[in-house]
């Protein structure tokens, strides 16, 4: 076969194309799989995008129809016009093997697509002086882009799903259902945290804690449970985040630490919770300005170096940069690639989100889902958003409330909505169970009220 004939299948287009005319409702599968730019002849091209916007506008695509849009559009006479239409299904050799010839087509636009992959690879590499770590980045990101797209979609029977699942609680793998546990029992039980392929948002004003939460989750696991963690740090430097790792494990002030005025009994806290830390399966990328681009292709590297990585942490979600002007746009993109992320490396993301001022001009100032920064996209992605607060900080002559954290989960597309209280320690910037007494309600129900999915 000759190098050229592997980059298009005029053949396999025409069938496609021809199967089409012949069978208008093949259109709904073709289209899964093939856009305009799939066809390397321009006027298959032209045709097939035809086809889509007559079949948009609620109309059959047949010649008439086609003849008529493509008139308006200008493209009728360049395309062949009527005669090369009309003899598109004359050579079809069978209308039954349409997804076969799909294939082929799709398969030739990818070898297409790999080879101006490669080409742009080798501009860069000769004509920017952009570091060669950072162009793998990019490269492996463009490269699993256009792997799941070559893939085809197999349609899987209900039947094996739900066997699957009823096989994992019988051989005592329940907990593949229930998600990894967080550390907060009162939290865990309003139903299953950290799942596969989930992303959770932990959203707040600024010095609420929202960090130190994801910290404190991050430590659980990589440290008790042993379990890989990847922390995307795009607003605190490595080691700032290293000291509030430190001083939360190891319970000493931070100012202190600072200052390294620590009492021997600290001093020893401090030495074991170095060694813990050090042991644990804990990365951090600390790179501003990150692009979403480069976050997915980095956070596919960690998966790829770490294929039992339990968890990713965004901190935040609004630092990460997608290259669109429209910035509610831009988040509501960040959000929605995070969330397909998740199910595409199969673990769990917190992204941590700013919310906007609107909860200070209220009476009560805990946060609701409106008031999530820049995008109701957010709140549509997320799998569970949960609000950090602190009452303390609108209220600080309240030495009741001295101390006190509220999580509050306002949508849980797996569980339930309510309220959970936790003890903070500023000294140590970290969130711990709060001592359990008669009048404690450790999960506060919701309100009813609209539901949050």
């Amino acid at each position: 076969m000759a190098p050229r004939a592997l980059l298009f299948s005029e053949e396999s287009e025409r069938a496609v194309l021809g199967a089409v005319l012949l069978d208008p409702t093949l259109l709904a599968g073709v289209r899964d799989r093939l856009d305009p730019s799939s066809f390397w002849q321009e006027r298959h091209a032209a045709i097939y995008k035809a086809m889509l916007a007559v079949a948009d506008a609620g109309s059959t695509p047949d010649h008439r129809t086609l003849q008529a849009h493509m008139e308006q559009a200008g493209t009728w006479t360049a395309s062949g016009g009527t005669a090369y239409l009309a003899a598109l299904d004359l050579d079809l050799p069978d209308l039954d093997r349409i997804t076969d010839y799909v294939e082929i087509v799709r398969e030739r636009a990818d070898r297409r697509e790999l080879l101006a992959l490669t080409r742009r690879t080798g501009t860069a590499a000769t004509e920017t002086p952009a570091p060669v770590s950072e162009l793998l980045v990019r490269l492996t990101a463009d490269a699993q882009t256009l792997l799941a797209g070559a893939v085809p979609v197999r349609w899987t029977p209900a039947a094996d799903a739900v066997e699957a699942i009823l096989q994992a609680v019988e051989e005592g793998r329940a907990s593949a259902l229930q998600g990894m546990p967080t550390g907060f029992p009162d939290y865990d039980r309003l139903g299953p945290t950290l799942l596969p392929g989930c992303l959770y948002v932990i959203a707040g004003r600024p010095g609420m804690g929202k960090t130190s939460l994801a910290l404190d989750l991050s430590r659980h696991l990589a440290i008790v449970r042993g379990l890989p963690v990847g922390i995307f740090s795009l607003e605190m430097p490595k080691p700032e985040l290293a000291l509030r790792l430190l001083t939360a494990e190891a319970g000493v002030p931070t100012h202190n630490v600072r200052a390294g005025d620590c009492s021997e009994r600290q001093w020893k806290e401090i030495f074991a919770a170095t060694r813990r830390l050090i042991a644990a399966p804990l990365r951090i990328d600390d790179t501003p300005d990150l692009t979403l681009k480069d976050l997915e292709g980095r956070a596919r590297r960690l998966k790829s170096d770490h294929p039992d990585l339990a968890l990713l942490v965004v901190d935040y979600l609004q630092l990460v940069t997608a290259g669109l002007r429209d910035r509610r746009q831009e988040v509501a993109l960040i959000s929605r690639r995070l969330k397909t992320l998740a199910g595409t490396l199969a673990l769990p993301i917190v992204a941590l989100s700013q919310i906007n001022r609107e909860n200070t001009r209220r009476a009560d100032p805990r946060p609701t889902l409106s008031d999530l920064a820049e995008s109701g996209a957010i709140e549509q992605d997320a799998d569970q958003v949960t609000f950090v607060h602190r009452q303390e900080i609108y209220t600080p002559a309240d030495q009741a409330i001295r101390g006190l954290a509220e999580l509050i989960v306002a949508k849980h597309r797996h569980g339930k909505t309510g309220t959970v209280e936790l003890a903070w320690r500023g000294a140590t910037t970290s969130f711990h169970n709060p001592t359990h007494n008669p009048t404690h309600n450790p999960a506060t129900p919701a309100p009813a009220g609209p539901d949050p999915f």
